[in-house]
């Protein structure tokens, strides 16, 4: 409760001296040339952020989406290992759902009947909605696994996964299984709301996650739904024990 403890006085100075980026830094300190994935690397905003926090990291990015891919390669001419598929529980092609918000591309549709959306609600009430059309545009897109990637690849550690993958966070750690176990740390964003058609929740990754040594270590953003009060998303950081 707010008038119990003294939680107010310790996030003040928690904030003083911690950020979500040094809490992620500390994730690969010691580490001369980290190994990074960016699954769902969309216009290489975290492939950016990683660049600047790990200069010597090698990261490689995986982006589903034909013009999202084309945009990374062209914000980033000269990084190295860009992936132009989906990270998925299998391998072949997979359905892939394009929407005008680009960020929002999934491998599951969205939600038209969804009532934490915002922006569904606004075009429903509005007399004509080219956004509403527009959503779920349907492409193949190839897909592989984490776990045959890092057999084919030869990667022999990873010190940091990042997830962001618009609620099919399960179908990536469901194709990682055999190789979370060279993973030291795992950042995901979860889904809670109903934007699409199916999402995930905490049980999901955690029944993947806590068996393979990992521990809720930090939340690191939050997204608080204006509209009727619940959270829509939250991005987790999973560390294992440094012991």
């Amino acid at each position: 409760m707010r008038d119990v403890g003294t939680f107010s006085d310790r996030n003040k100075a928690f904030n003083e001296k911690f950020s979500r980026e040094i809490i992620i830094a500390k994730c690969f300190e010691k580490i001369l040339c980290p190994m990074i994935f960016d699954v769902g690397s969309h216009h290489g905003e975290s492939l950016g952020f990683f660049k600047e926090i790990a200069p010597n990291a090698q990261i490689h990015c995986f982006e589903p989406d034909p013009e999202s891919y084309y945009i990374l390669q062209k914000n980033f001419p000269d990084h190295e290992n860009v992936h132009n598929y989906a990270i998925s529980d299998k391998i072949g092609e997979e359905s892939f759902y394009r929407n005008p918000l680009s960020h929002t591309n999934s491998l599951n549709k969205v939600n038209l009947k969804s009532k934490d959306s915002i922006k569904i609600k606004q075009e429903k009430f509005s007399e004509s909605s080219e956004f509403l059309d527009a959503v779920n545009q349907k492409v193949v897109v190839p897909c592989t696994t984490l776990n045959f990637f890092v057999q084919n690849y030869e990667i022999e550690s990873i010190d940091l996964l990042k997830v962001d993958v618009q609620g099919a966070e399960a179908k990536v750690l469901n194709g990682a299984k055999n190789i979370l176990n060279m993973v030291e740390a795992v950042i995901i964003e979860i889904a809670l709301f109903d934007f699409y058609e199916i999402s995930n929740n905490f049980l999901d990754i955690e029944n993947i996650l806590i068996p393979a040594g990992f521990d809720l270590f930090s939340i690191l953003d939050i997204s608080q739904n204006p509209m009727n009060g619940r959270t829509d998303w939250v991005e987790l950081l999973y560390r294992k024990d440094e012991k």
